[in-house]
């Protein structure tokens, strides 16, 4: 019953995320914004989910239960978004982005954090195959809207607005015991997990493999149209890298468990180089379509391997800090710098933004090995505090 839930909560707020990010910027222009202006009101957006998921979010849950946060960050989301409606000018759009970009976005972390503590508390739950579900739900909203908008584009806020009400009604449901609690109870938060060298290496490597699909996420539709493919194939390209990432969460828990936190990261690097090179060496349809299944371990086994550290290294309390620095750092923040970089780099080429990509990625490789090694030094003791077996990095140790 607990997995079912979890797997509901990832597949109804993936739901919205699929309306949010490909459709949100063509909803803002049927207000009357041109291009320019909806980009900037996104971007604004970013900065300050880079903020609400990194220190509002960890306070919150030092507040409240968790499952409480939950009701209150989707209540307000939904209040918020209703209030997009009578605007249709940039100041006022802008300002209700703003409160937006506060509330919703914290959904990410919070989903993340009751898996991680679910997997910690409770024996038989399947993160891979009930963070699939979330995948799955991100693929028929991506489809659903791209219908609705082709009727029109207004009624994207509509089916936005359902999916938020289906997840505060979901949020109404008794959530299991060990969510009902309050998390970072003792001193520290997000500085303090900042402080473990071990745990700055696996954020700065999720930083550099997920920021690289900026490139992928804000260039790869025009990318195919400058290699001449018709945009009616466009969807069923780009729905090919989310069907791998579903299959890699089946099989994720049976299969890469068995790796180390650093193997991961460095399979997962490795991948990146080859995806995002080969994109710009071989400007191919056939070449892009077979370096779409590395989607499922350029971004799935990187989002793995963060999820497999924090079950492991990282207490209970402090899970709340590490996963808002994820979503803040890594989903947020480091996307939006490298989609600047990206643009740049397509002035020149609509290939090179790939090649960007390749070389940004390649670097951090060699923080693979460090971080092997300190985790070497990390004992994993079950639902208890890490602490280090050696004093040598005692100053770098997490003082959970």
């Amino acid at each position: 019953m607990k997995q079912t839930w979890l797997s509901t909560n990832f597949f109804v707020f993936f739901f919205t995320w699929g309306i949010f990010l490909p459709y949100w910027t063509v909803w803002l222009i049927t207000k009357g914004l041109t291009a320019q202006q909806a980009g900037i009101v996104i971007s604004i957006g970013l900065l300050v989910r880079a903020f609400s998921t990194s220190y509002i979010f960890p306070a919150l849950c030092k507040r409240y239960w968790l499952s409480h946060v939950s009701l209150i960050v989707a209540f307000l989301s939904l209040i918020i978004l209703v209030c997009f409606l009578p605007f249709n000018n940039l100041a006022g759009l802008m300002l209700v982005m703003v409160f937006f970009s506060l509330i919703y976005p914290m959904l990410l972390p919070i989903n993340e954090t009751k898996a991680s503590i679910l997997s910690k508390e409770e024996n038989g739950i399947d993160y891979g195959k009930c963070r699939l579900w979330g995948s799955f739900g991100f693929i028929l909203s991506s489809v659903l809207t791209g219908w609705v908008a082709s009727k029109n584009a207004n009624n994207i806020i509509y089916l936005f607005l359902l999916g938020n009400l289906f997840i505060l009604i979901l949020s109404l449901i008794r959530s299991p015991s060990s969510l009902r609690v309050k998390l970072s109870q003792r001193a520290g938060g997000s500085f303090e997990l900042l402080k473990s060298k071990s745990f700055l290496i696996c954020l700065l490597l999720s930083m550099v493999l997920q920021g690289t699909h900026a490139a992928y996420y804000n260039y790869g539709v025009i990318y195919l149209k400058h290699i001449g493919i018709n945009s009616v194939y466009i969807g069923g390209i780009l729905v090919l890298a989310v069907l791998a990432e579903i299959g890699f969460f089946y099989i994720s828990n049976r299969v890469f468990t068995k790796f180390d936190v650093a193997t991961m990261f460095l399979l997962a690097g490795i991948a990146s180089i080859i995806r995002w090179s080969s994109v710009y060496f071989f400007e191919n349809l056939l070449v892009f379509v077979f370096s779409q299944p590395l989607h499922a371990l350029t971004f799935g086994l990187t989002h793995f391997a963060f999820m497999t550290f924090v079950n492991q290294y990282i207490s209970k309390d402090k899970i709340p800090s590490a996963h808002g620095l994820y979503a803040s750092l890594a989903m947020s923040l480091t996307t939006g710098v490298l989609t600047l970089v990206s643009g740049y780099l397509y002035l020149y080429s609509p290939g090179f933004p790939f090649l960007g990509m390749a070389l940004v990625v390649a670097p951090s490789l060699f923080l693979c090995p460090m971080l092997k090694e300190l985790t070497r030094q990390l004992i994993w003791y079950n639902q208890e505090p890490v602490r280090y077996v050696s004093k040598i990095d005692e100053k770098w140790a997490l003082l959970l």
